[in-house]
């Protein structure tokens, strides 16, 4: 049964004031209802519509940022080739002769300690003929030659023999001694150079080294435990991540000292009770250890746009002797490890292009921070270049040309000549 009411009705069965104001409230109801259905397609309708009109913002880093060898080669001339780099320090040098080597983008170095205890660092290459002057990682010798003709330096980087050149007019020893590089040692012992060319050494800050070095008591006296270089298939950008490269976890299995003992180390000297990281910019960080008096380097030298030596040196503020040296020192070489290859698996993940920009956004503020400062010290020498109409070297040493130096390459060439021969009339 289906009941109805009319006007009549409903003016029967109530008073006439509540009767007019019903009809209107009704009315309204029927609006509201009709607005609150409509409201979750028209919300949709918008969002599809503000989907359709939104436009992702682009990354400042090109799309190569990781992988891209043109990049790298950018790198070599914006970075490697300008800015201070840290390599070793000054622990690592007991007596006069001791050197070690390095290839930082394509470029052989090596230091080595002088007889008056200053460390210098050369372009590892012979004035004569560019062959390396050095071959082994480290070693010493106080005097350094050249296989190729027998020409040898001392350590000072000095012209000390030329066979075959005493008898040359004008033949100058002084004008052939090695490339000599930008070197300062601070004094707490920290060793940095400078690839640039330049006859002035540019500005250097090493503040943040010194205050790192004056909390926890880093210095000239620290004592190299040992140190290890590996390989890794990744680019150097990504491991500038201070706490991140070997994680939180790194020292916590290193065997504590007894608590009196560990009392005494912290009141005399004074031991900070918490770990410290620094980045010595472009691709080293420093790491002091909790509640110990190690700390140790790690260096990222790049030696292509997807390959990176890992360069890692423990020390010792204290006496060397500590027979928990061989224990932290294996700890570090398993972590050191163990990164690298988690580090190449994330690697691999940004080979793609379309990852491989986005992908500094995933990183923490301060590794974006840096990523940043790298990014605008390319821009600023790729506007040099494109102001100069040509690639800037700033590394590169202009050759020279002069008589003498056209009858010295004469003379090169006929010992060459010579050579070929001698070694044709032995091969049977």
């Amino acid at each position: 049964m289906v009941i109805t009411f009319d006007k009549e009705m409903l003016s029967l069965a109530l008073p006439p004031a509540i009767a007019v104001f019903v009809p209107v409230v009704l009315l309204a109801g029927l609006a509201l209802l009709f607005q609150a259905w409509s409201r979750p397609l028209l919300n949709a309708s918008l969002h599809e519509e503000n989907e359709a009109n939104v436009v992702a913002k682009e990354s400042d880093f090109p799309a190569d940022w990781w992988v891209g060898s043109n990049l790298f080669e950018l790198e070599k001339r914006a970075i490697f080739s300008k800015r201070w780099l840290y390599l070793s320090h000054r622990s690592r040098f007991s007596k006069a002769g001791d050197y070690h080597s390095y290839e930082v983008a394509d470029i052989p170095i090596f230091l080595i300690l002088g007889k008056d205890g200053v460390v210098r660092a050369f372009h590892n290459v012979c004035r004569h003929r560019a062959y390396a002057v050095t071959r082994k990682e480290c070693g010493s010798s106080l005097v350094l030659r050249c296989r190729y003709h027998g020409w040898s330096f001392n350590t000072y980087g000095q012209l000390v023999k030329a066979p075959h050149f005493d008898h040359v007019p004008g033949f100058d020893k002084s004008q052939n001694d090695l490339f000599a590089i930008h070197t300062t040692t601070t004094n707490s012992g920290f060793i940095l150079v400078n690839l640039d060319a330049s006859t002035i050494a540019p500005p250097l800050e090493t503040w943040p080294l010194d205050s790192l070095a004056s909390r926890h008591g880093l210095g000239r006296r620290s004592s190299w435990v040992g140190g290890q270089t590996i390989e890794g298939q990744f680019n150097w950008k990504m491991c500038l991540r201070p706490r991140k490269f070997l994680g939180g976890e790194a020292w916590e299995h290193a065997p504590p000292k007894r608590s009196y003992m560990l009392l005494l180390s912290r009141l005399f000297n004074k031991i900070p009770n918490y770990p410290e990281d620094i980045i010595v910019f472009p691709f080293t960080t420093i790491h002091t250890l909790k509640r110990t008096t190690y700390w140790y380097s790690l260096s990222f030298i790049p030696i292509s746009e997807k390959r990176t030596s890992i360069r890692f040196d423990l020390h010792c503020t204290r006496d060397s002797s500590s027979p928990n040296h061989l224990i932290i020192l294996e700890g570090l070489i398993g972590l050191v490890n163990k990164s690298s290859r988690a580090l190449e698996a994330e690697y691999q993940s940004y080979t793609d292009d379309s990852k491989s920009a986005t992908a500094v956004s995933a990183f923490d503020t301060s590794t974006e921070n840096t990523q940043k400062e790298i990014l605008g010290l390319l821009q600023a020498h790729a506007k040099l270049e494109k102001q100069q109409g040509t690639e800037v070297f700033p590394a590169m040493r202009q050759p020279r040309q002069n008589a003498r130096y056209e009858q010295a390459e004469q003379l090169c060439k006929e010992l060459d000549c010579q050579d070929a021969l001698n070694r044709q009339s032995l091969a049977w």
